[in-house]
């Protein structure tokens, strides 16, 4: 009997120890593949819900800690899109740069190659701020060109590139203005040819080369007024007839600030002159 219960002791000594020993043993860790193949699942579905500032987490994750298998291209672009579809430009400009740069083949390349150039125009500032993002957002356009001069957004992408070069044109222009209206000529012409010489498409050029005429009379400088506007009367004769008619109108307005300078410089010369003479006597 008393045996009996010793060996009924031990056996439960033993059960309890290897009950012990189990519960001292932590589980396997999952193997990286299928963590990251989870959270993609997670992001993707977060995406596809609509949960933005969710998706962003998760996909961000990925793109950093599970860039090395193939769906990260797929939680890339998918970050970017996000961003964008939720007007955060800057982030989606980069978050498609990331996938364009590492994922040359990348079958969201073309789409990705367009957003950024829409992300960083919607960056860009008006005229009168720093001109940098302007001139960032142009370079994006001219890049997307030089590559897709065809195609779907070919189009869209030469009317955003218009719009910033008519941007950085505007700049020039009003900054002449404003030299012009300051009494500084000098400055005003050096903006002018700026803005001639960097932007020769632009719809002020027109406008531009009036004022410059009006800056070389002010300078007394008529000879190069003259020029000026001879120039322009050239262009103007290419444009359609009403528009040409607008400009000769203001062409002849220009041409008549320029003689009447004229004629004040020569009597004012006549007048230096006479007082001289009446000096030596």
């Amino acid at each position: 009997m008393r045996a009996s219960n010793r060996l009924r002791a031990a056996s439960l000594g033993l059960a309890a120890l290897a009950l012990a020993s189990c519960s001292s043993i932590k589980p396997a860790a999952e193997a990286p593949d299928k963590v990251c193949r989870a959270k993609f699942d997670a992001g993707k579905k977060s995406f596809e819900k609509g949960r933005d500032p969710e998706a962003q987490e998760k996909l961000r994750d990925i793109s950093v800690n599970c860039a090395a298998y193939d769906y990260a291209e797929e939680a890339q672009y998918m970050l970017g899109e996000s961003h964008y579809r939720t007007e955060q430009w800057m982030e989606a400009q980069t978050e498609f740069q990331i996938l364009v740069d590492h994922w040359e083949r990348s079958k969201h390349l073309d789409e990705a190659r367009w957003k950024i150039v829409h992300s960083a125009y919607q960056q860009a500032p008006s005229w009168d701020r720093d001109p940098a993002l302007i001139e960032s957002a142009l370079m994006k356009a001219e890049e997307f060109l030089a590559d897709y001069s065809t195609g779907e957004q070919a189009d869209s992408a030469r009317d955003l590139r218009e719009d910033l070069i008519g941007r950085l044109a505007d700049r020039r222009y009003e900054t002449a203005r404003l030299y012009l209206k300051m009494d500084e000529p000098q400055a005003a012409t050096i903006y002018y040819q700026l803005l001639l010489k960097e932007f020769p498409q632009s719809k002020r050029v027109p406008v531009a080369r009036m004022e410059m005429a009006k800056a070389y009379a002010m300078l007394d400088q008529f000879e190069r007024a003259t020029e000026t506007l001879d120039t322009l009367k050239l262009e103007t004769a290419k444009m359609e007839q009403e528009k040409a008619a607008l400009f000769g109108e203001r062409i002849a307005i220009t041409e008549k600030f320029v003689e009447k300078s004229r004629r004040k410089f020569e009597a004012r010369k006549l007048r230096e002159a006479k007082e001289a003479r009446q000096d030596k006597l």
